[in-house]
């Protein structure tokens, strides 16, 4: 069966890091888009050797997102086709999307503790559901703890740290965690510390019963932090992962869900297929 594929265009660019960028693609039929916080949508594009296929997480984020907008935060991947083409192009770029999808999704029942593993633009999909906590929705969220372990390299790696400092001020029930695994910023806070997200991860207390994972971004951090989860108690239906595969001839995140149905493992063998020609 044929996807329905919407047309799209690109209305803005704004640097979010030196090396990542925050696309805003509009509808061109000016409707709202479709998508429950976390989910993905599957952009088809066009460049000079034809037309190829990416996904990504919206990381629509605020109450000033206009109508018919898909916020996209990318990092640059060295000889990435995707990267070639978005990061040298201008406002007026245009595509088709399809979706969403994913399972990487906020709950219908609230947990007493959410906990969100990401690191570097694996943070895309959790910033839309914090603002659906803490904005759009807290009724639904009230006694809920939510703690983010966020992995970067370096400083200057570090995606809406300003953001997420103020949400974590403003909201006694949430907490982050900035691990840097190459350098601390010159000037620390609290929230900074050394290592990996793993090294957080073990440190936390944590309730196998009662809490939720999510895990998003680099497939090492993912199963080691998996690994670690269960150890502790946690079973498969609780812990939520979604990886990030940078292939550098694909040039962007391909994202490849646990637990997919048939029509997604099928999606996502034609994907592998095609970034491995």
């Amino acid at each position: 069966m044929t996807e329905d594929r919407t047309p799209v265009r690109l209305i803005d660019i704004v640097d979010v890091s030196n090396s990542t960028r925050c696309f805003r693609f509009m509808r061109e039929d000016g409707r709202w888009v479709n998508f429950s916080p976390g989910q993905f949508y599957r952009f088809h594009f066009q460049d000079s050797k034809g037309a190829f296929e990416r996904s990504y997480s919206l990381c629509n984020l605020g109450a000033d997102v206009p109508q018919g907008a898909l916020d996209l935060v990318i990092s640059k991947v060295q000889g990435g086709r995707a990267t070639n083409l978005l990061f040298h192009c201008q406002p007026g770029l245009k595509a088709l999307v399809s979706g969403p999808y994913g399972r990487l999704v906020l709950p219908d029942s609230s947990p007493s503790h959410l906990l969100m593993v990401c690191t570097s633009v694996g943070i895309a999909p959790f910033l839309p559901m914090l603002d659906q906590i803490y904005r759009l929705d807290p009724e639904s969220f009230t006694g809920t703890r939510v703690s983010l372990l966020f992995g970067i390299r370096s400083p200057e790696d570090c995606l809406y740290r300003t953001y997420l400092q103020q949400l974590a001020g403003q909201q006694p029930g949430f907490s982050v965690a900035f691990c840097f695994s190459r350098r601390l910023p010159e000037a620390e806070s609290p929230s900074d510390f050394k290592g990996y997200v793993q090294e957080r991860l073990k440190a936390l207390p944590l309730n196998p019963e009662s809490d939720l994972a999510y895990l998003c971004g680099n497939p090492h951090m993912i199963d080691e932090s998996f690994s670690l989860l269960k150890s502790r108690g946690f079973v498969s239906r609780r812990v939520i992962r979604e990886k990030y595969v940078f292939a550098r001839e694909a040039g962007s995140p391909m994202k490849a869900a646990t637990k997919l149905s048939d029509a997604d493992k099928a999606l996502l063998a034609e994907k592998i297929s095609k970034y491995r020609k």
